[in-house]
């Protein structure tokens, strides 16, 4: 895996991971762009909008961000909506209060404006963006049985008629030329915590309207999914900070693991983007402790568990600064590839380039079902890993390789964890209540070890796609695994003529690596799957137009045990 350097401020000087080469096709994400960017509030008032059926009024404010050139448009729209937060600063106490309106000796409290770093280096590179309040909703949620969700959908698409209006009258909140610069053909979403399962529903619910809004990128930040929605047919990228305090179980990853197979059709691409040391809060500057504000501070605190990796100051937890760095970096080149078209940033979203100087990120990708970008050789989903694969060609172990089915249960039998642990903050794939994503746990206690993939004669050619990739995780409860040590496989390929190459795993990501842990009492580690991803032009000497066998061989280490999903070749 490659990184891509970045430009950074003073305080980002010392890198939390080795720096490499730059390679020169990626753009640095967090480089200002050419445009200038004017920026302006407004708001219709406190109680402005109604929500169906939702039990309070809401606001309608928000914080417009745009290329000054406003004239040149329009410019790519990207919403930004914040979560489930307090409401209001109450004169002379210490604590906020969830009060809306606020009272006369208060004031409200403006999440809204803590994602302006990204809306600013949005806008520098020609989107205009808005970022909504919705202190409303959040008051009154608590009342509402679907969690105030829907009408946070509501208060999205709500927002985008507005813009359409002002578009067209000379005397709306936003000047009518800065409103002419949003173009609602093309628009991406953001939602924060609450938010992210809020535009989660705003994508539903655009999609019911007669006259609909371009959504085309969503982008679900640290979200939560109580109502279990499944987006389809929308780019998706799903940020999954490992320090979360609040929504710890990272739930938001149902997002990407639910969709992957639903629809045969779909042509969407997904992604997860998983922040290693990021926290719930951080990527909110009005949320984070250096905003004063009450209610502000870091999530972690909330765990209880001071001697985590996640503990403020040690090395493998994110400061305010870095963490939004990450955020800013990968959420506005999330939007730049997918709602703008900017292919330069590929690289980031299959996961084989990393953007270097902000510690571990790792990227999960999965190309469309309809497309022709994926050809899936073995899901791992059947209750048996000997028998058929995903391509009709059977699946054969050898060697001391011991497996059993897993995730998909929604009890504690189904734990793909060795402890049995039956825990949703310890398997966010799990998706308790649901089936979540069912996969095979396999052991191996020799170098000898090999899964085996047949491939059909007719499923052979290969050398369109540009990768081999899977997802794994690295189960910390097995005594096979060395606590700390990285785990290591080769993937092997075999052409019709017998030839095989072989290219080792770890050589080209850090999915493999053992999970950050040495706490008791902590809501990590989690048993994530991560993605390994190994280009098809690491295996030389092989007739990639004949393939007929891929396998993974567990030669690199004495013993070992992965939990494993998703063998395909992709684009």
């Amino acid at each position: 895996m490659k990184r891509v350097l970045i430009a950074l401020g003073a305080a980002m000087l010392v890198p939390l991971v080795p720096l490499t080469a730059t390679a020169a096709d990626v753009p640095d994400p967090l480089a200002p762009g050419s445009h200038q960017v004017s920026e302006t509030g407004y708001t219709l008032g406190d109680t402005a909008f109604q929500p169906p059926n939702f039990p309070g009024p809401v606001e309608l404010t928000g914080q417009a961000y745009y290329p000054t050139d406003v004239d040149n448009g329009p410019y790519p729209t990207v919403v930004l909506l914040h979560g489930r937060h307090a409401t209001c600063v109450i004169d002379g106490q210490p604590y906020p209060s969830g009060d809306w309106p606020c009272p006369s000796n208060g004031k409200p409290i403006p999440s809204y404006l803590g994602y302006g770093e990204l809306a600013r280096n949005l806008a520098s590179h020609g989107y205009s963006v808005i970022s909504v309040s919705a202190n409303g909703i959040n008051s009154a949620d608590a009342m509402d049985p679907s969690y105030g969700q829907p009408a946070r959908g509501e208060l999205v698409l709500k927002h985008l008629d507005l813009l359409k209006q002002w578009s067209q009258q000379a005397d709306g909140a936003l000047p009518q030329n800065v409103a002419k610069a949003y173009d609602l053909t093309k628009v991406g979403v953001m939602g924060h915590s609450r938010g992210g399962e809020g535009v989660v529903n705003a994508v539903d619910l655009n999609s019911q309207r007669e006259q609909r809004y371009g959504i085309k990128a969503l982008l679900p930040l640290a979200a939560t999914d109580f109502e279990r929605r499944i987006p389809t047919g929308v780019a998706m990228a799903a940020v999954e900070p490992t320090c979360d305090g609040d929504v710890s179980d990272l739930q938001g990853v149902h997002y990407y693991d639910d969709g992957r197979y639903r629809i045969a059709t779909d042509h969407a691409v997904r992604h997860v983007i998983t922040v290693f040391g990021a926290n719930h809060n951080y990527f909110n500057s009005v949320w984070s402790d250096s905003s004063g504000l009450p209610g502000s501070g870091d999530d972690w605190g909330y765990t209880n568990a001071p001697n985590s990796p996640c503990s403020p100051g040690t090395p493998t937890r994110l400061t305010e600064q870095q963490q939004r760095a990450v955020g800013t970096a990968y959420m506005g080149a999330f939007f730049r590839y997918a709602l703008g078209g900017e292919s330069a940033f590929a690289p980031l979203f299959n996961g084989s380039e990393s953007v270097g100087a902000l510690g571990k990120v790792l990227v999960s990708y999965s190309p469309p079902s309809a497309s022709g970008r994926r050809l899936d050789v073995n899901r791992f989903a059947s209750w048996r890993l000997a028998g058929p694969n995903d391509l009709g060609g059977q699946t054969t172990t050898s060697g001391k390789l011991t497996s059993k089915s897993c995730g998909g249960g929604t009890d504690a039998y189904g734990s793909c964890l060795r402890w049995g642990q039956a825990s949703s903050l310890r398997e966010p794939h799990r998706g308790f209540g649901f089936g979540g994503v069912q996969a095979q746990s396999v052991s191996w206690t020799a170098t000898d070890a090999v899964l085996a993939n047949a491939i059909p004669e007719q499923r052979g050619d290969v050398h369109g796609y540009k990768a081999i990739q899977f997802r794994a995780a690295v189960d910390y409860t097995s005594e096979l695994n060395k606590p700390g040590a990285v785990q290591d496989l080769h993937v092997t390929v075999t052409d019709a003529s017998g030839h095989t190459a072989s290219a080792p795993a770890g050589q080209f990501g850090k999915g493999l690596e053992y999970p950050p842990t040495n706490a008791a009492d902590d809501v990590v580690p989690h048993l994530l799957l991560n993605q390994i991803r190994i280009p098809l032009n690491a295996f030389t000497g092989v007739d990639l137009t004949q393939i007929r066998s891929v396998g993974l061989a567990f030669d690199a280490t004495p013993s070992g045990t992965l939990t494993l999903a998703d063998l395909s070749f992709t684009d």
